[in-house]
């Protein structure tokens, strides 16, 4: 089950993606401040979009009868929440410990893979002061988002475990 609602979690927070291979946004180095400002901002609501939908999606790739579709899952996890809010903090602490990897998986990669180098020709007329090496960043952002997916679709399926054995 895990792996169908990882891929329907890949497809949900195609977003997320969009957004993270932008690298004026996501990175001081690539772009100003205010984008930055505005790439973080996006980021995390982006994040906490994709921790609300983790139910509905969840349904979505694997339905169970009437306790967990598109259509309860959202309701369902709400009462779970309510009802069961130890197991709920549970999951969220789960996803948490995920997501802080989906982090530190990207960081290795950035160390053993650096995507910006300082600019040689930095200080003529026109020259950035960092050059951003695209391939070695996009492969930096696949893996953080590939494990936020992860992340995303472990929530899921734990709320949905949760569901199923009320």
């Amino acid at each position: 089950m895990l792996p169908k609602v990882f891929c329907a979690s890949v497809v949900a927070n195609l977003p997320m993606l969009a957004l993270l291979l932008v690298p004026q946004l996501m990175r001081s180095r690539a772009g100003s401040e205010r984008l930055l400002f505005v790439g973080s901002t996006l980021y995390l609501v982006l994040i906490a979009v994709a921790l609300m939908i983790a139910p509905p999606v969840s349904a979505w790739a694997a339905p169970r009868a009437e306790r967990w579709t598109r259509r309860s899952a959202r309701l369902t996890a709400r009462e779970i929440r309510r009802t069961q809010p130890r197991a709920s903090w549970r999951r969220v602490g789960e996803w948490s410990l995920f997501f802080l990897l989906a982090q530190a998986a990207g960081l290795s990669i950035a160390w053993l893979m650096p995507y910006v180098s300082d600019n040689p020709k930095f200080g003529a007329p026109g020259e950035p002061r960092w050059i951003v090496h695209y391939g070695n960043y996009v492969l930096h952002v696949v893996i953080i988002y590939l494990f936020s997916c992860l992340s995303f679709a472990w929530f899921g399926a734990r709320m949905r475990q949760l569901a199923l054995a009320r």
